[in-house]
């Protein structure tokens, strides 16, 4: 992150791709679950799995933390687009979203949340 100044859209975007990346990398070599994200920033008192031993660096670490804080279907929205390896109309039936309008929707949320909050 850009500490101390404003994120445009195409920073945001790239920053994004390299977390998506990584994250698609960490559930697909290593066999965890797609809700590996989720449990690595949970701090509930819920059954510890292997995923709290995942090496993240910084940069995707905070980005996952500003992510965990958007609604539900944001985060989804961002798994949709820079997580599953798949186009859009595919990762939105897969993600759980009505249309893949529903899923620009959401993602076009998602990005201007972060981009106000980072």
């Amino acid at each position: 992150m850009q500490a101390g100044k404003q994120i445009n859209i195409k920073v945001l975007r790239s920053e994004l791709k390299a977390w998506g990346k990584f994250w698609r990398r960490k559930e697909s070599v290593n066999g965890f679950a797609s809700s590996a994200i989720r449990e690595h920033v949970d701090t509930g008192t819920g059954d510890r799995n292997r995923s709290e031993n995942i090496y993240v660096p910084g940069q995707i670490e905070e980005l996952t933390q500003f992510i965990s804080r958007l609604r539900p279907e944001c985060i989804r929205a961002l798994r949709a687009r820079y997580v599953v390896d798949k186009p859009l109309d595919s990762a939105a039936t897969l993600m759980g979203f009505d249309s893949k309008r529903s899923l620009q929707f959401w993602l076009a949320k998602a990005e201007r949340s972060l981009i106000t909050c980072m």
